[in-house]
């Protein structure tokens, strides 16, 4: 807020002076105390501890050692004496003034109302630490099982596995390197670290407990170089390739590809290259891709960030410069952007000076994530999972500069061999293994389940996280609207981070409903929610309704239009089935008007916004009910004229319906639901 000001000012680059500082301030209304708490003090509060470290930034007054500027500092040295203040570090740059300070509750509060301090905020705190690298085979348990033969079957198309690895070597079932005369080892140890997340998930965790269980059957298929790179003229041959023989000789069904291609940022017109074969893999074979949205290291045409990752974040995530590059644009395959979980580095941990700071806290955008959206607004990337963090390095003023040790993912390390078994890592390329992870799961608890299905059922788990949204201002969100018609948060996160608790299990209070079909150009299908009167009651209480669809298009990517067929879903309330058929029947449409979402109010996606992508979802939050309603989603297909002859006369969707009832602690919604399907099918056996 206070440098967009200063940019309208003129300011921006400009040598402040304390007077410049104080006019800018009084026309933003004065700079509060609310102004000067840092994104972490406002979102958790300051620490609850006797005392507490702070750092606090002043306004960087002229330069590094201007006359005014010394004693500017001089006069802000004394007030924390007269304050009894305790002064820990200090960092003086011409664009940075800097203390860490310790400080009690009443003394925080001075700092905050103090009119010389810009911004406070609290030291990094969360890193990767050395004892949890420095592991060596001795500290696994005995005897680390292998997965059933039965498992899922995930792919790893990568630099190569270190194929021995102890935590790898019980799961893998297949290594072949499609790269000429080179082995599916893997030198560099981007495979290596992908397909360990795609194992175990949160390895931070596993590791916590020395709890090692493998659940998936893992596959190498080598197609990077050792240095984890491509041939640009031959991948999607390569790819082609890898994924026939794999869906072939194994039946692979879930294939992880953590690349991109920096010079094929997506242009917002045609989808090609690697994408293009993606789309069309998934659908001929009815397999499920997961890609990385790729990593944003900075642009200088122009320069974005212009100085600062750490003072310029979030905006640069926004920036044309940041967008998803191939194949992150792919609709029929799940994309995925990172997080940052971690905001201390080796050497923050280490010594109690100001050393690289991070720009991101837990759970927000990472500060080289990549944004979409895809062709013609569909929503990409679809998820965001944990890909790590970065630093920079405050004490010599490069900025530019990124610090990532500590800040990343934890992983098996390829080099394990008279060395640790872990390493950390960041990229988006180490969040979309952890969806991958998901998805093997997921087919573990539904072993028929289609492509499409897998993708509805992450998709209908995923919630935007608070720390998603706050990350950008009221401001700068409504700005972005105004120039694009796009929500910041869907461009950065997409539906979200999959909430694992109901994913794989239904409660009383969460039911999740599912179903693969196949439909008829030009046709509706209509599907009864089967909910019981206590969900509908009228008494006040939070329930949802979450609808996701998925469907896999033919696509040529020839024409901007891209998918030959469009399905998409609505969701209807009426007094019955007949009722809603009017709507949609084209010899009664004329004297019924046409239908939309109902209760579009309590609807957080757009029927518009959603049905851009082939994997779709919206969630309606309802308050107050009447148990005599009955709710239903209706799908609909409609073929584009060109797409006839490559669509089926039958296409598949997926379609899964989460109902929720938390805030009633007597809710019995699976026995209620269960019973009203059971009375449905007895009813149909009767007819």
């Amino acid at each position: 807020m206070f440098a967009d000001h200063l940019q309208r000012l003129g300011l921006d680059n400009a040598e402040l002076t304390y007077k410049q500082i104080l006019q800018a301030i009084d026309g933003i209304d004065n700079w509060t105390s609310e102004d000067r708490k840092s994104w972490a003090i406002k979102k958790n509060g300051l620490p609850e501890s006797e005392q507490y470290l702070l750092d606090v930034e002043l306004w960087p007054v002229e330069v590094a050692h201007h006359p005014k500027r010394l004693s500017f500092c001089e006069a802000f040295e004394r007030w924390l004496i007269q304050n009894n203040i305790i002064r820990k570090d200090k960092i003086n740059l011409d664009s940075l003034i800097m203390y860490r300070v310790l400080v009690n509750a009443a003394q925080a509060d001075a700092l905050l109302n103090h009119a010389d301090v810009r911004l406070v905020d609290i030291p990094p705190e969360s890193g990767i630490r050395y004892n949890q690298l420095n592991c060596d085979i001795e500290n696994l348990p005995e005897g680390i099982p292998s997965p059933s033969p039965e498992a899922a079957r995930v792919c790893v198309l990568d630099s190569g596995v270190a194929t021995n690895h102890p935590l790898l070597a019980p799961a893998i079932a297949e290594s072949v390197s499609f790269m000429g005369g080179e082995g599916g080892g893997d030198l560099n140890g981007h495979g290596t670290a992908v397909a360990g997340i795609v194992l175990y998930g949160d390895l931070e965790a596993c590791n916590k407990t020395n709890f090692w269980k493998p659940e998936l059957l893992i596959f190498n298929g080598k197609i990077l170089d050792d240095n984890a790179e491509f041939d640009e003229t031959s991948i999607e041959k390569t790819l082609v390739e890898a994924v026939t023989y794999f869906v072939e000789e194994h039946q692979c069904r879930i294939f992880n590809l953590s690349i991109g291609n920096a010079n094929a940022p997506y242009d917002n017109c045609h989808i090609r290259g690697i994408a293009y074969v993606l789309d069309k893999l998934a659908r001929d074979l009815n397999v499920l891709f997961v890609v990385s949205a790729g990593n944003f290291s900075g642009s200088t045409d122009p320069n974005v960030p212009t100085n600062s990752w750490r003072d310029e974040y979030p905006e640069y995530l926004l920036s044309d410069a940041s967008v998803i590059i191939d194949p992150a644009p792919a609709l029929n395959v799940l994309t995925v952007g990172s997080l940052a979980r971690h905001n201390a580095t080796f050497d923050a941990q280490r010594y109690p000076e100001i050393g690289p700071l991070a720009p991101a806290s837990e759970n927000q955008p990472s500060p080289f994530t990549r944004h979409g959206p895809s062709i013609k607004g569909a929503i990409k990337p679809e998820l965001v999972a944990v890909g790590g963090n970065l630093a920079v390095a405050m004490r010599t003023g490069d900025e530019h500069r990124e610090v990532m040790r500590g800040l990343g993912v934890l992983t098996c390390n390829n080099k394990f061999i008279g060395n640790t078994l872990f390493s950390e890592i960041s990229g988006t390329s180490f969040a979309a293994p952890y969806i991958t992870h998901l998805a093997g799961r997921a087919l573990n608890n539904y072993p028929k389940a289609s492509a499409n299905l897998l993708r509805a059922l992450l998709v209908n788990h995923a919630n935007m996280l608070p720390e998603i949204e706050n990350s950008f201002s009221d401001e700068m969100k409504q700005t972005y609207k105004a120039g694009t018609e796009r929500d910041s948060c869907r461009d950065i996160a997409g539906y979200g981070v999959v909430d694992e608790s109901e994913l794989f299990r239904s409660s009383e209070s969460a039911v999740v409903l599912m179903a693969e079909e196949k439909i008829e150009n030009n046709s509706h299908q209509f599907f009864e929610l089967p909910l019981p009167p206590e969900f509908l009651r009228t008494q006040t209480a939070a329930r949802e309704i979450r609808v996701t669809l998925a469907y896999c298009p033919a696509v040529r990517t020839t024409r901007i239009d891209y998918v030959a067929t469009k399905i998409h879903f609505k969701l209807i309330k009426d007094i019955s089935l007949e009722a809603v058929e009017r709507h949609f029947n084209h010899d009664t449409q004329a004297e019924a008007e046409t239908r939309g979402d109902d209760a579009e109010p309590n609807r957080d996606i757009s029927a518009v916004l959603r049905s851009k992508g082939t994997v779709q979802s919206s969630t309606w939050r309802l308050r107050q009910r009447k148990p005599t309603e009955k709710w239903f989603v209706v799908v609909t297909r409609q073929d584009k004229d060109w797409g006839e002859s490559m669509s089926l006369e039958l296409e598949d969707y997926a379609l899964v319906v989460t109902v929720t009832d938390r805030e009633n602690e007597n809710a019995q919604l699976y026995t209620q639901i269960s019973q009203r399907i059971e009375q449905q099918i007895r009813a149909r056996a009767r007819v």
